[in-house]
Formats: structure tokens, sequence, C-alpha cells
């Protein structure tokens, strides 16, 4: 069978040719033109035949090995991964016609939504298929700039090591012992927080985390409380089991919590970065939380999802830091600051909450998940790895937010108002004009091969027109062609209104 890419395509969509040849090759595997157990030819064919050097092809090769859409055979050569097959949306199956739960009723109602709006991305996209579409996407990281050969070598063993000791942490569904410790002694150095490593969970992702908290802790009727705007997958998660939310409004001090006779179970913060605004909260409100939580016997979720990557002024200490009496449940993920396809999460549980939390994940998973990428990433940490990729990261993502901060205030300010920007990975800017307009412009996005993210998504109770623009996957070149576009788009409206 004879490999075949529309290469030259990708190419066009893409700045350097690894990138496009990373995608080309990625998207035949998911699409099933390169079907699993096939052999891929040689990192000396493949540059050839697409005029490539064989270290651009090598460094492909080891990306998708990272992210598993291949394998590698010693002596044999390099082959396509079996992916879980996607279900056909032709099926003939209609879901609604199941007797289902209350709970499947909700999550089915949930992701007939999110299918809508993939729907009218795609849409958007079509529209403009003769130029390069510039996304400022949330939850997309740096890939150039990864360690990848090093944590090959931490993969390899890691495997290597499974053969030699199968059994190991195979009923440990709470996770890698080592890579506890690894998290334990990097939160101790960096955020502040005094842990043990039996105090952490392992989880796939921090929205696992989330529900499982939700799940143990919440029943149908049940109050919560969230930020407003908020990360609109905890709100999904609360309504998904019958609980009520009440947003509470965000200010430059973060949430505006004005403690009611309504009984809440579970509070869901982003303290030291507010999603999406990027506020941090105050000191003293911190403090009139963790009293209010104590006396009333509730649960503070900290969600702290990329203050990792602070650009000015020192790192702010999360909540957990201050709790004395055992009611902040911290959070963290590895999927802003290793390969964003990496799905390891933790959490920092209270000395009453580590059995239940145990139970619960155990309900998901009697063997703990990417055993194997655990390990690997507990050597990672280990050896220095992850601090100087981080170290790297910063130095990089500051350059990056400071291009977009003065691109953005030169060409953009007439209509938008930026939040500040001090830590992590995407700049939130209100909007200055009408919400007729807004619609318009981003309208005129779609004409211009650009794309912001819509916040009104993130809001619940007061829909106020804003943007949030991610950065940490865009070049300085894509980051100045991009805000060059949105500057564009709204050119075309106001030439439009003034016709």
């Amino acid at each position: 069978m004879e490999l075949y890419i529309p290469f030259d395509e990708y190419v066009s969509s893409y700045k350097t040719k690894q990138a496009a040849l990373f995608h080309a090759l990625r998207e035949a595997i998911l699409s099933g033109k390169l079907q699993a157990n096939w052999k891929l030819p040689s990192s000396r064919k493949l540059a050839q035949r697409y005029h490539l050097s064989r270290g651009t092809v090598n460094t492909v090769y080891d990306m998708l090995l990272a992210q598993s859409y291949i394998y590698t055979k010693s002596g044999a050569g390099t082959f396509v991964c079996e992916l879980q097959p996607t279900i056909d949306p032709s099926s003939d199956t209609d879901a609604t016609s199941v007797q289902l739960s209350d709970w499947g009723q909700r999550v089915l109602q949930y992701e007939e939504s999110r299918s809508q709006l993939a729907s009218e991305v795609k849409e958007t996209r079509a529209t403009s298929r003769h130029t390069s579409q510039i996304v400022f996407s949330l939850g997309k990281v740096e890939l150039q700039q990864f360690p990848i050969k090093e944590w090959n070598r931490c993969m390899y063993e890691q495997t290597r090591q499974q053969y030699e000791l199968e059994m190991r942490d195979a009923y440990s569904s709470d996770g890698h012992i080592g890579l506890k410790h690894s998290i334990a002694e990097h939160i101790r150095s960096h955020r502040g927080i005094v842990v043990q490593p039996d105090d952490i969970m392992i989880v796939n992702g921090s929205q696992q985390a989330i529900i499982l908290l939700v799940q143990m802790l919440m029943n149908e009727g049940d109050f919560a409380v969230l930020e407003d705007p908020h990360y609109e997958g905890a709100r999904r998660a609360i309504q998904s089991v019958g609980g009520i939310v009440h947003a509470y409004p965000v200010d430059e001090q973060g949430i505006c919590f004005q403690p009611q006779q309504t009984s809440y179970k579970l509070m869901l913060l982003t303290p030291s970065r507010q999603f999406p605004t990027g506020a941090v909260l105050s000191l003293e409100r911190r403090i009139e939380l963790l009293s209010w939580a104590e006396k009333t016997n509730a649960f503070i979720i900290e969600d702290d999802y990329d203050s990792e990557f602070r650009h000015v002024g020192r790192a702010i200490e999360p909540l957990k830091s201050l709790d004395k009496s055992g009611r902040v449940i911290y959070i963290g993920t590895f999927s802003r600051t290793m390969l964003q396809d990496i799905r390891i999460g933790y959490a920092i549980l209270p000395q009453q909450l580590k059995k239940p939390f145990q139970s619960a994940k155990r309900v998901y998973e009697r063997h703990p998940n990417s055993i194997i990428q655990q390990r690997a990433l507990a050597s990672f940490m280990a050896s220095g790895h992850y601090d100087r990729h981080i170290r790297r990261l910063k130095r990089l993502y500051r350059r990056r937010v400071e291009l977009m901060i003065q691109l953005l205030t030169e060409h953009m300010h007439e209509v938008l108002q930026l939040y500040p920007a001090q830590a992590g990975l995407h700049i939130y800017a209100g909007w200055r004009k009408d919400e007729q307009q807004f619609e318009a412009f981003l309208e005129a996005c779609g004409r211009y091969a650009v794309k912001g993210i819509d916040a009104r998504s993130y809001q619940m109770n007061i829909k106020q027109p804003a943007l949030c623009l991610g950065y940490a996957h865009l070049n300085e070149e894509q980051i100045t062609e991009g805000i060059l576009r949105l500057r564009q788009a709204w050119e075309s409206v106001k030439q439009n209104s003034l016709c």
C-alpha cells in the first residue's frame, strides 16, 4: 500500500514543514486513511518523497510516538496505532429512545449542545479555506519546544520495566506513588503547599477530579457556588447530578460572594487566576471564604489550572496554603505544562475525603489509568527535565504575552478592553461596543480566517460580549498576523455600519 498524504495542502496552512507533516500524518491516522498496524515508510524514504531532512521526519515521528499515534518495533519499523473507533454519525441508533436515568438525560443534553457548537465552528472554518486560519484557542500549548527526546527516554525505560515488574501499581487506582512524591516536592517548592504524598490522588485531568467530587458531595437539589464567568465544565458537572448553581459576579479582587441563608455544599474557585478574567482573589476575601467554609461545613474546590506561568511579580500563594481546617480541595493539571494530550492531573484532599475519593475513583477504574505515562512523568520530574522545561516555557510565554498586549493595545484598543494578564496562557478582553456590533465582528472574523473564543459561553447571569484569546500554541509571527486580521475584521464592520 503506497502512502499518500496531501502534504502540499498542509504546507500552505502551517508555518513550518515539520508542523505540516505532523498534522498531515495525524489527520490521516485519525480519519482512517492510515489504518491500524500499517507500516509507515522509513524516515529516509519519507524525507526523499517530500523533500525534507531526515531530522525533520524523525522529529515528527517522535511527536506522533509521544502522543500514541504510532508505535515502533525493534528491527521491524514504525506502525500506526489502533485508535478507539468513533461513533458513526449516520448510525440509526437513537439515544433519545433509550430509557436513560436523570443523570444520563442531563449529560446527553450537554453533549447535544456541544455538538451544535462544534458544527457552528466547522461552518466558520469552511468559509475560510482559502487561507490558513489563526485560532486563539484555549487549552493548547507550545509543542515545538517540548523536550521530546528526554520524554521518550523516560517512556521507553518505563515500558521496559513494565515487562519486568508487571503487577507493580496494578491496583493503586489513586496513582503511582513515585509521581505523588514528585508532585509533593514540586508544589512544596513552587506553590508553597506542604503536603504528604498520600494526600495526593492522581486523576485523568482536572475535570475527572471535579465530577468525582461533585458526585461524592452533592445530591439532587443541593446548591453550589461558582464564579461568574466560570469554567463551563464545572457548571455541567454540578447540573449533571441535579445540583443547583448560584453564580456570583467577579470584580478585580475575585468573586463577590455574599453569604445567604442558602446551604451550599460546594464552592468552585480559581483564586490564583480567575477563569477566564484573570482576576486574583484578594487576601481579605480568601480569609472570609475560608471562615465561611469552616462555619458552614462546606468544601471549596480550588482549580489552579495555569497560574504556574506567572509573567509579572511573584507567584500567588494558593488558597490551599491558608487552609488550616481541611476545607479546601486543591486541583492541578499537567495539560498546560506538558503535552496537552497527556491527561494527568491531581487532587490534594483533606484527610476526611481521602478514603471516599479513593472508593469513588475505583468505581470508574480499578486499575490506574496511563500508569506508564505516570511513571515516566515521575522520572521526568525527578531528573530535573520538568523544571527546565517550565523555565523555558516561562521565558517563551512571557515574550508572547508582551507581544499580544502591545499589538492589541495598538490595533484593537477601540473595541477591546484588556483585563490584567500577569499570569496564565490567555488574555481576557471585554467588548467596548454594542452586542450587535460584536456579532457582526465575530462573523467578519470568519471571513478573515481568524477566531477568538466568545466568552459569553462562560457567563451565566448577565451575558456581556467579551473575547478570550489564547496564545500559547502560536508563534510570534502567527500572533502578529492574527491580531492584524482581527483589526481588519473590525474595520470591515465599521465600514459596513457607515454605509
